[in-house]
């Protein structure tokens, strides 16, 4: 808390204040005014003789007849000498803003030029990214249409082996039957052998008759014939089953090597889709790359605009909330116009002779002790704008001089609202006090 006489006294100096903020405009066009407040009776002495030696030369004796009727000539001349003064210090005091305005204008221009190239190589890596999932959709068919006839081609060889193993079977049961067969004419010409044997040696002896004889002969006959019959057809459904398996080789072979191939293009395709998959990651890290390098050049072109707006713009009312803060150091003193005292600015804790800096271009009406400020800093920014600068260990700057923004305009003194060194700002608009939190930049908590 600030103590009762401090408090007084800085009510007693804001009333001071709002009564000299109502004559500034004079003294933001006449600089002459402000020492003539300043020095009190010693300037209009010597403002007389100045203004006489410039007449004394012509015409000695009317000069001090001329000098009352040419006295309001001050008060005209700085009427009129407002777009003087800004015009004849302009090349000298706005060459570093210009040259500062310039390069913003070309970094602005060149980070635009890099911000169109990002887009369109990011264009072309998304059409690049694009075919390549186009690309792949197409591989994506292709392995769907090959597996789909490798699935045909392995039923085919299901079946082809299927078959074969019921061909193999079959032939193996025609060799069972056949070996039966075989026996049982082995045994048949067991039995018949000898009656062959005993017919060859006693030459049809022992028969009856011719009858018997016949029937006999046909007997045998049928029985050779029934196994010769018996052997033939397995004979032929062997050499059937041999061909049928021959051909039941062929289909396999057909189908493994239908299916190597098929396996060996879905190979290749696969093979495909994997490069083509890397491309897109490439693509897709690649444009990653150029849309954070975008951003990148997008915010530093946002930014460069920003700081091209403040130091072009003479209009404060255009900076609201984008002005750069007079010094770095935490608020201790709040905008409270409705307080008892009032408070009509904030109050900064900064370090000892820590730099006060200009929020904005302006030009100097006031640099002079303030009873209950201390020393201060009054700028007129044009537009009704101004901002004072209290509690100033020194002064850096002139009655009357124009200063760039975020030029030094002093060194920071003893705050008692501080304890220490500090500042107290006020923000102006029409004499009436702003808050100039509402104007300044947003610090980043």
């Amino acid at each position: 808390m600030i103590p009762p006489g401090p408090l007084r006294r800085l009510a007693c100096a804001a009333l001071a204040l709002t009564m000299f903020l109502a004559v500034t405009p004079l003294l933001a066009d006449t600089p002459a005014h402000a020492q003539t407040a300043k020095s009190q009776t010693a300037k209009p002495q010597t403002a007389k003789p100045q203004s006489a030696k410039p007449q004394a030369a012509p015409k000695p004796a009317p000069a001090k007849k001329a000098a009352p009727a040419k006295a309001p000539a001050p008060h005209k001349t700085p009427a009129k000498s407002p777009p003087a003064p800004k015009s004849a210090p302009s090349p000298t005091a706005k060459a570093g803003p210009k040259t500062q305005v310039d390069q913003l204008k070309e970094n602005i221009d060149l980070q635009s030029r890099r911000a169109q190239e990002q887009k369109v190589s990011l264009s072309r890596l998304t059409q690049q990214e694009r075919a390549l999932h186009g690309k792949l959709a197409a591989s994506e068919d292709r392995i769907g249409t090959l597996t789909a006839d490798i699935g045909r081609q392995e039923k085919e060889l299901a079946a082809v082996e299927k078959r074969q193993k019921e061909i193999a079977a079959e032939h193996q049961r025609i060799l069972d039957r056949r070996s039966a067969v075989l026996q049982d004419i082995s045994r048949l010409m067991a039995t018949l052998w000898p009656l062959h044997l005993q017919n060859a040696t006693n030459r049809l002896r022992g028969l009856s008759s011719w009858e018997e004889a016949d029937r006999r002969f046909t007997w045998l006959a049928a029985l050779y014939a029934s196994g010769e019959e018996k052997l033939s057809g397995l004979a032929a459904r062997t050499s059937e089953l041999a061909a049928n398996m021959a051909e039941q080789d062929r289909l396999r072979a057909d189908v493994e090597k239908k299916l190597a191939a098929i396996n060996s293009r879905k190979d290749e395709v696969l093979k495909q889709k994997l490069e083509l998959a890397r491309e897109v990651q490439k693509v897709r890290a690649a444009k990653i790359s150029q849309e954070e390098e975008l951003s990148q050049v997008l915010a530093t072109v946002a930014s460069l605009q920003y700081r091209l707006k403040v130091l072009t713009s003479k209009d404060v009312g255009d900076l609201k909330g984008v002005l750069p803060w007079p010094a770095e150091g935490p608020v201790v003193v709040g905008f409270a116009p409705g307080a008892n005292p009032p408070v009509r600015g904030i109050g900064l804790s900064l370090g000892e002779n820590a730099p006060v800096r200009a929020v904005a271009l302006g030009k100097v009406v006031h640099d002079d002790v303030l009873r209950g400020f201390g020393k201060v800093i009054i700028l007129f920014h044009g537009g009704n704008f101004y901002s004072l600068y209290a509690y100033l260990s020194d002064s850096r700057v002139r009655m009357g001089q124009e200063v760039n923004q975020d030029q030094v305009l002093g060194s920071a003194g003893y705050y008692p609202a501080a304890k220490g060194a500090g500042l107290y700002f006020e923000l102006r608009r029409h004499e009436k006090a702003v808050n100039p939190l509402e104007w300044l930049t947003a610090r980043k908590k």
